[in-house]
C-alpha cells in the first residue's frame, strides 16, 4: 500500500483536453488563493492579539498558503505531460506536506466551529471562564499532532526514512479514515447547533458576522475540501473511485483553500461599497462581534460585549 500517487494513469486514460483544462484552472485558482491568503495572513497578523478567533484564522491561512504552494508545484509535471519529473525525495515531500496542511486545516476548522458553538450556547462561561491561552494551546497542539501523524505515514508508507511497512501503513490510513470521519462529524454537529441557535436566538436578525463565516467555511469544506480527503483514502485503502475523481478532487481542493479569503471579503464588505473600503476594516467586520469581544476582554471586564445581544 504505497502513498505515492501515479499521476500519469488518470491522464493517460481520460480525456487529455479535459484534464489539461482542469489542471490549468487548478493552477490559476491556486495562484489566486496564494494572493488572497497572503493578504489575509498579513491583515490577521496585525489583529491577532485583539481577538482569539483571529489566531485560528491566522493558522488556517498559513496552512492554506503552504497547501496551495505545494499543490501548484505538485501538478506541474502532469500539466507539462511528464516533460518534467521531480526526484523521488521532492515528490514524496510535496505529497506529505500537502496532506499535512490538509489535516491541519480540517482540525483547525473543527476547533473553530466547536469553540464558536460553545461561545454562542454558553456566553457567560466563554466571557468569564474561558482560559486565556486556550486558542494558542489548541493551535499548537493541532500542528504538533498532525506533524507526528504525517511523519508516521512518511515512515510507514514511503521510503523516506527507510523500508516501508505495508501492514503499519494500512493501519495508519485506517486511523486517518477514522480521524477524518470524527472531525467531519464533530464539525457538522457543532455547526448544526450553531445554526439552530443563530436562527432561533435573539441574534437571528443579524445577516452577517463570525457565526455566518464559520457556517460558510464548514459548507465550503464539505462540498470542496472533503473530496480531496476521500481521494487520498481511496488511493491508500484501495477503494474504487471513478477516473475523473482524481482531477476533480484536486480542483475542488484548490477552490476550498482559495475561496476562504473571498468569504472574509464578502461577509465583511458593505453592499454597494465593495472595493472601496480598507481591507483591514472589512476583515474586522467579517469577524463580527468577536472583534469587540477580544478587545473587551483585553481591556477590562466592564468592556465585555455579550455575544447574545
Amino acid at each position: 500500500m504505497s502513498l505515492r500517487v501515479h499521476t500519469h494513469s488518470p491522464s493517460a486514460q481520460g480525456d487529455m483536453a479535459f484534464n489539461l483544462t482542469i489542471l490549468s484552472l487548478t493552477e490559476l485558482l491556486s495562484l489566486g488563493g496564494l494572493l488572497g491568503n497572503g493578504v489575509a495572513l498579513w491583515l490577521l497578523n496585525q489583529n491577532v492579539y485583539r481577538n482569539p478567533f483571529s489566531i485560528y484564522l491566522l493558522d488556517v491561512a498559513c496552512a492554506d498558503l503552504i497547501f496551495l504552494c505545494c499543490h501548484m508545484v505538485a501538478i506541474i509535471p502532469e500539466l507539462l505531460q511528464d516533460q518534467l519529473n521531480f526526484p523521488e525525495f521532492v515528490h514524496i515531500s510535496l505529497i506529505m506536506l500537502r496532506f499535512f496542511c490538509y489535516i491541519v486545516g480540517l482540525s483547525l476548522l473543527t476547533a473553530i466551529s466547536t469553540e464558536q458553538c460553545l461561545a454562542t450556547l454558553f456566553p457567560a462561561w466563554y466571557l468569564c471562564r474561558r482560559p486565556r491561552y486556550l486558542t494558542t494551546c489548541v493551535c499548537a497542539l493541532i500542528w504538533v499532532l498532525c506533524l507526528l501523524l504525517d511523519l508516521l505515514l512518511s515512515g510507514a508508507c514511503t521510503q523516506f526514512f527507510g523500508a516501508p511497512s505495508h501492514h503499519l501503513c494500512g493501519t495508519l490510513w485506517l486511523v486517518v479514515a477514522v480521524l477524518l470521519a470524527a472531525l467531519c462529524c464533530t464539525m457538522c454537529v457543532t455547526s448544526l447547533l450553531l445554526l439552530l441557535r443563530v436562527e432561533r436566538g435573539p441574534e437571528r436578525h443579524q445577516a452577517r458576522g463570525f457565526p455566518t463565516l464559520v457556517l460558510l467555511a464548514v459548507l465550503l469544506f464539505l462540498f470542496c475540501g472533503l473530496p480531496f480527503g476521500i481521494f487520498w483514502l481511496s488511493k491508500n485503502l484501495s477503494w474504487h473511485t471513478p477516473l475523473y475523481f482524481y482531477h476533480f478532487s484536486f480542483f475542488m481542493a484548490s477552490v476550498h483553500s482559495a475561496a476562504k479569503p473571498a468569504i472574509y471579503f464578502f461577509l465583511g464588505s458593505t453592499p454597494g461599497q465593495r472595493f472601496q473600503e480598507p481591507l483591514r476594516l472589512v476583515l474586522q467586520r467579517a469577524l463580527g462581534d468577536e472583534a469587540e469581544l477580544g478587545a473587551g476582554r483585553e481591556a477590562s471586564q466592564g468592556g465585555l460585549v455579550d455575544m447574545t445581544v
